[in-house]
Parts: structure tokens; C-alpha cells; sequence
């Protein structure tokens, strides 16, 4: 695979969602690409609501144990919206779209038993592609399109990460036994992610061979609440600098390089653990 020999000048900004065209970037093969409009819409806050798990996830155990029981809530962002038109010149077969890379993560739920608490933390030990997509690199099947000559091509990505909790009680689970019958109190900790808009050159099995970054954006979800409420609807408190933050975003690939193979990101590439807190942090 090879990345695009030509990045823009990183002094060329348009402001996100403005309809000025960005520069035209080219290919290795002197296609050209061309963004005419960008909207990236971030929107901060946290809300609880239903955990909806990966349906391509699976909890069972190697042995053929019996499935821990998934947690019946979550912690949810308000996400991010990005929206692209792109233009294409050019003869070969390109495709273009999201991609998206999570970073390594450290996050955690507050349970409390009576006077004592402990959290469930979980941590992603490594970067890796984020996507729900078998087939080549990108987050999703509705997030690329094939570049048309003929016309421009609009691509969309959306996006809400969460942090599952279980109400109103724990039911437990590999690790976790500890937490039986706790009640959730609260959550903390943060998600990052890199998500490029990109052009692609597939092969045969959908693998990149060529890449051309046409924009990038850095941004994560600060997870920081309060939980409380009733055995039948939990509800939360969020400080307002909870939810999505930008750290960055501009044209070309910027500081970080995606992870483009293996399978997307699932629960079960998280390592949990029950850290139990000293009387002070109670």
C-alpha cells in the first residue's frame, strides 16, 4: 500500500462546514481530489439510555460457559456528525469515505454496596480500527462511495460512543463477581478517536493499495457523571464539560496514522477489572 506522495500546505484552513472548496488534492497517479464541502458537528452533554451491543459481538466464553449478562444501560454521547461532498477526476476505480481509529482507553463505572464502593474499569490496551464493516477499511458500509467523475459524491459519519453500565443492580460476570448486586454511582474517564476522510485504491480483497488523505479530525468523549434514580429509570448528572471535545482537525492526514486492517473494535478487546477504592475516594 502507499499513501499519498502530496500533502497540502497545513497553513490552508477552511472553516468546517463552510461551502468554499478546500484545495485540490492529487493522487499518486495525478487524479484529483477536491473537497466542496465539509460539516463536522460535534455536540456535547451525556444522556443514559439502553445499551444496544455490537450485534457482532459474541460474550460467550471459549469453554462454552454460559454468557455473562450484557449491561442493560448506558452512559451515551451526543456524538459527532460529519457530512462531505467530494469531486473526483480521474480513470481509475477509487472509493471514497470515513475511516476511523480508536485509541487506547481507560474508563470506569462507580459501584457502591452500602458504604463501600469500587469501580469496573475497563481499558482498550491498544489503538485499533473502528468499524462495522467486513469488508475493507471503513467504519461503516454507509460511510464510503464510489468517486464518480461525473459527478461529486456525498458521504456521511455518525457516531456515539458509550460507556455501558448495568441497573439497577450488577449481575456480574468474568472478573466481576465482586460486583454482584452493587448499584452503578457514577462514571469517569475518556474515549479518543482519529477519523480521516479519505480516497482509496482497493484490490481484489478490498485492501488498501493507495490512500490519499483529504482531511482529518481529532477529537474524544469525556465521560464524567453522577448516577442515580429509581430501580425502574436510572438518570444521571453531567457537568458541562462532559461529552465530545475537538482537539483538532485540517486538511491531509495530520499527526496520526489510521489503522486500516483486522477486525473493528468490540467489547470483548476491552480488559475489565474491579479496583476497589480506599475509604477517602469513597
Amino acid at each position: 500500500m502507499t499513501d499519498q506522495p502530496f500533502q497540502p500546505p497545513q497553513s490552508v484552513r477552511t472553516e468546517a462546514g463552510s461551502t468554499v472548496p478546500y484545495p485540490e488534492v492529487v493522487g499518486p497517479r495525478g487524479q484529483r481530489f477536491q473537497v466542496l464541502s465539509l460539516a463536522l458537528a460535534f455536540t456535547s452533554g451525556l444522556v443514559v439510555q439502553a445499551n444496544q451491543p455490537d450485534s457482532d459481538d459474541s460474550e460467550s466464553s471459549e469453554s462454552g460457559d454460559e454468557a455473562a449478562e450484557l449491561p442493560s444501560h448506558a452512559i451515551g454521547s451526543f456524538g459527532v456528525d460529519f457530512n462531505a461532498t467530494v469531486r473526483f477526476v480521474g480513470n481509475e476505480a477509487w472509493k471514497i469515505g470515513w475511516v476511523q481509529t480508536v485509541e487506547s482507553a481507560d474508563f470506569w463505572v462507580l459501584y457502591r454496596n452500602g458504604a463501600r464502593a469500587a469501580r469496573q474499569r475497563t481499558k482498550l490496551p491498544q489503538r485499533m480500527r473502528d468499524s462495522d464493516t467486513r469488508k475493507g477499511c471503513w467504519y461503516g458500509d454507509e460511510s464510503r462511495e464510489k468517486a464518480d467523475p461525473a459527478k461529486p459524491v456525498t458521504i456521511s459519519l455518525m457516531d456515539d460512543p458509550v460507556v455501558p453500565f448495568h441497573h439497577p443492580r450488577h449481575t456480574g460476570g468474568p472478573g466481576l463477581a465482586a460486583l454482584v448486586d452493587w448499584t452503578p454511582a457514577g462514571c469517569g474517564g475518556e474515549k479518543e478517536f482519529w477519523t480521516w476522510l479519505v480516497a482509496v485504491r482497493e484490490d481484489a480483497n478490498h485492501q488498501p493499495m493507495d490512500v490519499v488523505y483529504l482531511h482529518h479530525t481529532h477529537w474524544k468523549v469525556m465521560f464524567d457523571c453522577v448516577i442515580h434514580g429509581d430501580a425502574d429509570k436510572p438518570t444521571a448528572n453531567v457537568p458541562a464539560t462532559s461529552g465530545v471535545v475537538l482537539l483538532s482537525e485540517g486538511v491531509g492526514q495530520g499527526g496520526a496514522t489510521p489503522a486500516l486492517d483486522g477486525r473493528g473494535v468490540l467489547p470483548r478487546d476491552e480488559v475489565n477489572q474491579v479496583e476497589d477504592l480506599p475509604d477517602e475516594q469513597q
